[in-house]
């Protein structure tokens, strides 16, 4: 009977400690998230990003947890030389599925002919070790959306960087990381989604 009340305080201790997340938080004028079923953990991100790149060896320019119909998952962003694919890659299943079409989300296809793409193949840092400093700096709390800066394209900008969204206390916090030495900016108001 001992064992019994125990294992049912231990898995109830357990359910209390689970983050329950059923929120939507606006990036940018075209990407909203919702982050309903996500697991709150730290490292979530960077290991989906070096999931995703092992899968198809391009680069992730960008990515974002996303709750499409009820299936939690991964919108992505991935760079092959000069080609832009966009990618969906759902949490339960572990799979990548490349979308095309109507599929394609829109925040997604601002991306085709842009100049951000070059900025993403000339990064010395991975946007992985990005998100792992991000998390970092933020107590180990978890990034849910990264990508490069939109400032990274300007070539008169000395300013390369990630923009990681963090999520920490209820609130998407902005952190940004210098794309060629790795080392978080200070101010990351000065650069935009």
């Amino acid at each position: 009977m001992r064992a019994l009340l125990l294992a049912i305080a231990t898995v109830s201790s357990l359910a209390a400690a689970a983050p329950t997340l059923a929120q939507t938080f606006r990036v940018n004028n075209n990407l909203s998230i919702d982050v309903t079923g996500f697991s709150g953990d730290p490292k979530t991100l960077p290991d989906a990003v070096t999931h995703i790149e092992s899968l198809n060896g391009g680069r992730v320019a960008a990515i974002t947890f996303n709750n499409v119909a009820g299936t939690p998952g991964y919108g992505v962003i991935v760079l092959k030389g000069s080609d832009v694919r966009f990618w969906r890659l759902d949490t339960p299943t572990g799979q990548a599925v490349e979308l095309t079409g109507a599929s394609v989300p829109s925040w997604m296809l601002t991306w085709r002919n842009q100049r951000r793409a070059a900025a993403v193949q000339d990064a010395k840092i991975s946007l992985a070790d990005a998100i792992r400093t991000a998390e970092a700096s933020q107590q180990g709390a978890p990034a849910v959306v990264a990508g490069i800066a939109r400032n990274a394209s300007n070539p008169d900008s000395t300013v390369q960087a990630y923009m990681v969204g963090i999520l920490k206390d209820g609130r998407l916090t902005r952190v940004a990381v210098d794309s060629q030495s790795g080392s978080r900016i200070e101010n990351p108001e000065v650069l935009d989604w």
